[in-house]
């Protein structure tokens, strides 16, 4: 009788799913979105920002793409998990070739049981810095954690004054990033200068579900209502316990969703406060910024002034703190790898911060194709490349990640194809030269969240796991851009033997690698067994250099 039921709610479910189509054409635009400067930027359709996308829970999202840049573009949904179709992840040279300019490609992403807040980026030349990226909501088909009465989206973004390019080759010509004096960049909120975003409107008595996402690139973003508190019931599209905060702290790529009960009476209106800030610049003063916004109860109502307490008197949602909502203990461990921030000099005499002693780099074929064409020898990580830092994990293994970070700079680093439990944070390294509070040591409680991008901050380790249960080939990065741009960045091969067998790379995903001569077989560089001749002469480290 139960396995009926099952099946029987599953053809239901299945009725009710939507396939949902877009045309995207992803082009440049001009305009001037901080309120100071007129650049080009990318857009889709014409327009920046470009509508948010919704979705239900179970409906297929059809995203056709046609590229009018004068380079290749690809899209990534970003927390989606891309399970049994890990070619329609993304990233460039990792699960697929670009989409080549003046081409289309079609996105077909199964939101199968995943629900809550996402947002879609570019993943190819960090386009998701120069504006291509939107929310994505997938909504739910059950009952919410807390009853609320509408919805609102707030999005975060750092915007700069110049093209990731330009702006990525003068950082490159800095001995070091500290001396960083210019170009700091100013906040966007829901897409517009940060000063001049239109009023939030409360109607006495009604609660709202706030979907807040962080589109910032380096900067992290503090978020308050001020006479107002927040109840947090979703991180990264996982619903947890409902935990009360009088605010959100969000790195690049977090989100999260929190109920706000508006006050009876109108009588007054209230300010928002936003703050951006990023420590890879705080020598130079540039941060905090501070934006501040109106909720509006009632036109011409006076605004109450209401004095805010400093932020260490007020509660944030830590990492660890949020429980997820159904329960999961803690998974036993298989598997442990352990991943440590440092900065090298490299034989090709650049100062660089990686995971371990491995710089990322592209190869010369898409490393999905890779672990599809090469047999048993795909549970090599040598087959991949000595720069792809590529770890290969074992079917169904519950798989550990530790990252520590004992430099100054603030990361988050997002898992695509799987959400991780966070288990522990704590302190990791010291400096001699940074005044900063010590971080705490904190340990999940007994149902750890689940979520795909996590906070490492400066001179603090992380400690998380998950179950290698989706095949494929899957980046791990941070995601600061900059750093992605660096090669912060590992791979992890799942699976390989089971990806083999259960899936294919679609027929006009290959002919458009062909089309740009990039290979769509063999090893990193396109040849057979450990043969990696082809490929860039690989660096290492030769010294290794203060994080501090």
């Amino acid at each position: 009788m139960l396995r009926q039921f099952i099946v029987f709610a599953a053809v239901v479910f299945n009725c009710f799913a939507a396939r949902v189509e877009l045309n995207w054409d992803v082009g440049y635009v001009f305009g001037i979105r901080d309120g100071f400067t007129y650049r080009r930027a990318i857009g889709v359709n014409g327009e920046l920002p470009f509508p948010p996308v919704h979705v239900t829970q179970g409906d297929t999202l059809v995203i056709n793409v046609h590229n009018s840049l004068d380079v290749p573009t690809s899209i990534h949904a970003h927390g989606l998990l891309n399970n049994g179709t890990n070619y329609y992840d993304g990233p460039d040279m990792v699960t697929q070739c670009g989409i080549p300019p003046g081409e289309s490609f079609t996105y077909v992403l199964e939101t199968k049981n995943q629900f809550g807040t996402f947002w879609i980026h570019g993943h190819t030349r960090h386009q998701e810095v120069d504006g291509l990226h939107t929310p994505l909501i997938i909504h739910s088909r059950k009952q919410p954690v807390v009853d609320y009465d509408e919805e609102l989206i707030m999005t975060f973004e750092d915007w700069f004054t110049t093209e990731f390019a330009v702006r990525q080759a003068y950082i490159d010509s800095l001995e070091d990033i500290r001396t960083l004096t210019s170009n700091f960049p100013k906040a966007l909120i829901n897409g517009y200068d940060g000063n001049k975003t239109a009023p939030i409107t409360f109607v006495p008595g009604k609660k709202y579900r706030l979907r807040v996402i962080c589109m910032s690139i380096n900067n992290w973003f503090k978020f308050r209502i001020p006479g107002h508190t927040m109840t947090l019931i979703e991180a990264d599209g996982v619903e947890s316990m409902p935990l009360e905060v009088d605010g959100l702290s969000m790195g690049p790529g977090q989100r999260y969703s929190v109920i706000v009960t508006a006050h009876d009476s109108d009588e007054f209106n209230y300010m928002y406060n936003v703050t951006s800030y990023s420590d890879a610049l705080v020598s130079q003063g540039l941060t905090p910024m501070v934006y501040t916004g109106l909720i509006n109860y009632r036109d011409g109502a006076p605004v109450k002034t209401i004095q805010s307490p400093a932020d260490e008197q007020l509660v944030w949602p830590e990492e660890t703190a949020i429980q997820v909502l159904d329960k999961q203990a803690e998974l036993p461990v298989d598997r442990r790898i352990e991943l440590t921030m440092k900065k090298f000099t490299y034989t090709n005499q650049e100062h660089l911060t990686t995971l371990g002693t491995t710089l990322y780099k592209p190869v010369l074929v898409p490393t999905l194709y890779t672990a599809l064409s090469m047999g048993d020898l795909a549970a090599n990580s040598s087959v991949y490349g000595p720069q792809t830092n590529a770890y290969v994990l074992k079917h169904l293994d519950v798989v550990e990640v530790v990252i520590n970070n004992p430099e100054r700079v603030d990361h988050t680093f997002h898992f695509h194809g799987h959400n991780v439990q966070v288990i522990e944070t704590g302190p990791y390294g010291n400096s001699s030269t940074i005044s900063r509070e010590p971080v705490a040591h904190q340990q999940s409680g007994p149902w750890p969240m689940w979520r795909d991008t996590v906070q490492v901050r400066g001179f603090e380790f992380i400690r998380v796991r998950f179950r290698a249960d989706n095949p494929g080939v899957w980046f791990m990065h941070c995601h600061l851009s900059w750093h992605e741009y660096n090669g912060v960045a590992v791979v992890f091969i799942e699976a390989p033997d089971v990806l083999q067998k259960q899936q294919s790379v679609p027929k006009e995903m290959v002919d458009m690698c062909k089309r740009q001569g990039i290979p769509t077989q063999g090893n990193g560089a396109g040849n057979q067994g450990f043969d990696l001749s082809g490929l860039p002469p690989a660096i290492y480290p030769i010294s290794v250099e203060s994080a501090n």
